[in-house]
């Protein structure tokens, strides 16, 4: 399992990439302070977190919908998550 901050982050863009097909430019857009939002719709947005879910053997909490508006704050969830396990 990945132990850094940034390993946590290549790791959750790996896991985009695969759920969502997204491409090089589409996961370039996906910088740790920008909005989610803004470029996932709902749907991709929920794949997105089972697939984390999946992939790091972790549960996001329903407060962690509204903390999760960047790729920053995902990463940093799932750090949390994982050191709580």
């Amino acid at each position: 399992m990945p132990t850094t901050h940034d390993e946590v982050r290549h790791q959750v863009l790996a896991v985009a990439a695969r759920e969502l097909s997204l491409g090089p430019d589409q996961l370039a857009l996906l910088t740790d302070d920008a909005d989610l939002g803004e470029h996932l719709d709902s749907i991709q947005r929920l794949s997105l977190v089972v697939g984390i879910e999946d992939h790091f053997e972790i549960c996001f909490e329903p407060e962690d919908d509204e903390e999760a508006v960047t790729l920053g704050d995902v990463t940093r969830i799932v750090v949390q998550r994982m050191t709580a396990k």
